[in-house]
């Protein structure tokens, strides 16, 4: 977090609490952010036209959005005490939509931003009135640098989606914690010429992460905005929020679409898209309609049928058709009865190992996930590997206590990743087994049947303890006969000098 970030968030809490009540949670969050997403454009466009003259097109061209002068947040601004702001604030961003349909046509729409404010008109124009005027602020004057992909406005971004409102109770923790967000990106490791794909992308937390270890690694190549974000989420709602994060954190046109990754997969000249990473945390609870493998067009599901009611299998089987034959992997958050349920998942896991797919097996701190007991397991898979081995590592042993249960630090992420790129086995917390071991175990990969934990020394028993007590006592008791003997002769000679 930089210095400037607490000045930033600051201002952006100030203007999300001028709202207010609301009639629905976090729509005052979504209309502050669609504000600042303007404010940011409209910052942007001032800073690239001088007042005397229009700028030169290739200054123009550097602006990631185009935004009409009668839409932009200094014209809001200035008309701010006028009646009517709701409707000006309203069209402005329907107007910006315009300008940019390809970014973004449908976000406003489904972030259904009316929710946020007033039904009184003349409530709606003074609320409206101190959004305007703390968005206003020069902790968000951004004119003389770029707002997109900066990390102050990134880090506020975030620091706004985290924090809890006033009277409202704590914000829900995160779908994906940060560390594992880290973790399952870096195992993954994309660079910046690669495609990425969620295909339940929630609040595109992992795309997000994705997008920074791209932008590491390729900040001489390309902009930061350049890199090539694919992901689908069912819900409007969230899908529209994971493209207003993105786009706010400099992402340029990240490639979401509000459909069922499993019923509706992104194609490309009516083919299966391809990717060379896919990563997902779907919810832990995942359904789907599992008649429709019989008919699936794509041949996404020869491996078997996942259960209508644990669709993961299904989840994993249509990433793996998605990914690019030669360079593609993937990571995914799955519930431990993926590792070993009988039945026609046992099936669909036999041919993960039969193909040679599966590379590291991490089971989660329990409790990982807010709200749910569920037991989990980071799950990642290659599509072409050195090696048959599988690594197993228990990863419980390296939480820490949060205030809501246990949580993965940064500190244990980075230990997880070293051991997955050493792919040795530790004691107590990771085994390297070799597909004859698995195939004893019958294509079972719970990790408890791998990774033993350290024996314990045997505790002494009674007999020996009291006798090594009534040692302690005699060498005691000689110590202190020595120390008597030693401080008697002592005051013997200082009574002879006396």
């Amino acid at each position: 977090m930089t210095t400037e970030t607490p000045a930033t968030l600051a201002a952006l809490v100030h203007a999300r609490d001028a709202l207010g009540k609301v009639r629905r949670p976090d729509a005052d969050t979504h209309l502050t952010l669609s504000l600042l997403l303007l404010k940011l454009a409209s910052d942007a466009h001032q800073a690239c036209t001088p007042p005397s003259a229009q700028a030169p097109f290739d200054r123009l061209r550097s602006v990631p959005f185009c935004v009409p002068a009668h839409a932009r947040f200094e014209t809001l601004y200035r008309q701010r005490h006028a009646q009517g702001n709701g409707l000006r604030v309203m069209t402005a961003l329907r107007v910006f939509t315009l300008a940019n349909p390809r970014k973004l046509g449908g976000i406003f729409p489904a972030l259904q931003l009316g929710d946020a404010l007033p039904a009184d008109e003349a409530r709606r124009d003074e609320v409206l009135l101190h959004v305007l005027e703390r968005l206003a602020l020069p902790a968000l004057n951004f004119r003389g640098q770029p707002g997109f992909g900066n990390v102050c406005i990134s880090d506020a971004v975030e620091g706004l989606l985290e924090r809890p409102v006033a009277g409202r109770g704590p914000v829900e923790a995160s779908q994906v914690p940060g560390a594992l967000a880290w973790l399952m990106v870096a195992l993954t490791d994309p660079d910046a010429r690669e495609s990425v794909y969620d295909p339940i992308c929630r609040q595109g937390t992992l795309l997000l992460a994705a997008s920074r270890r791209m932008r590491k690694q390729g900040a001489e190549a390309s902009p930061a905005y350049r890199y090539p974000l694919y992901g689908q989420e069912a819900d409007p709602l969230l899908c529209a929020v994971a493209r207003l994060r993105l786009l706010l954190h400099g992402s340029d046109n990240p490639h979401l679409r509000s459909r069922d990754a499993l019923e509706d997969p992104l194609l490309e000249d009516g083919r299966l898209q391809r990717f060379h990473v896919a990563l997902a945390c779907p919810p832990l609870h995942l359904k789907w309609v599992s008649a429709q493998a019989a008919h699936d067009p794509y041949l996404r599901f020869l491996h078997g049928t996942a259960p209508r009611q644990w669709a993961h299998a299904a989840l994993i089987q249509h990433m793996l058709a998605t990914l690019d034959p030669q360079r593609g992997r993937m990571a995914v958050v799955v519930p431990h009865g993926v590792l070993f349920r009988d039945g026609e998942e046992a099936r669909i896991r036999q041919a993960w190992l039969d193909a040679n797919l599966v590379e590291t097996v991490i089971g989660l701190p329990d409790r990982l996930f807010a709200g749910s007991s569920v037991a989990t397991a980071l799950l990642v898979l290659r599509r072409v590997r050195k090696d048959e081995a599988v690594l197993f590592i228990d990863a419980r042993r390296l939480s820490t206590a949060g205030k809501r249960g246990p949580r993965l630090g940064m500190e244990a992420a980075d230990t997880l990743h070293r051991l997955c790129a050493k792919r040795t086995g530790a004691p107590g917390l990771a085994h390297l087994a070799r597909f004859d071991e698995i195939t004893a175990n019958h294509g079972n990969l719970s990790i408890a049947r791998y990774v033993r934990p350290v024996p314990v020394t045997a505790a002494t028993d009674l007999a020996t303890l009291r006798s090594r007590r009534a040692a302690l006592e005699a060498t005691f008791a000689a110590i202190q006969q020595e120390l008597n003997a030693e401080l008697d002769a002592l005051e013997r000679e200082f009574s002879k000098l006396a």
